[in-house]
């Protein structure tokens, strides 16, 4: 990735463009979606799928940029909870207080 800081967590938010037109080979169109939402290389790897869709990008360049991410080694929204151990547990209470409590009441407190 010629040009880029070898830690995409430091990419601005041109950069991660930039990748994902380069790299990716997402039409830019679709990468102007990162631009709008403000993506730079921290908020890359919090991603999901479902953002990106929501936010217009098509499936198929939403998908392709989801597993360039993966490969990026830093992992996507979609498998970042097995990563993080503070969010995983935090996670694993909010399921248990869900299963308890039978809804979310106590969501706020347990994710923050």
């Amino acid at each position: 990735m010629a040009g880029l800081p070898p830690d995409p967590k430091g990419w601005s938010v041109e950069q991660v463009k930039q990748w994902a037109v380069a790299e990716v080979g997402i039409d830019a169109e679709d990468a102007d979606q990162l631009v709008k939402q403000k993506i730079g290389g921290r908020a890359l790897h919090t991603l999901t799928k479902l953002d990106l869709e929501r936010w217009g990008m098509p499936g198929g360049p939403a998908g392709l940029l989801m597993e360039a991410i993966e490969g990026l080694g830093g992992g996507g929204g979609s498998s970042s909870v097995a990563a993080e151990p503070e969010l995983s547990s935090k996670r694993a209470r909010l399921d248990a207080i869900t299963l308890q409590e039978g809804d979310g009441a106590e969501l706020e407190s347990v994710l923050w």
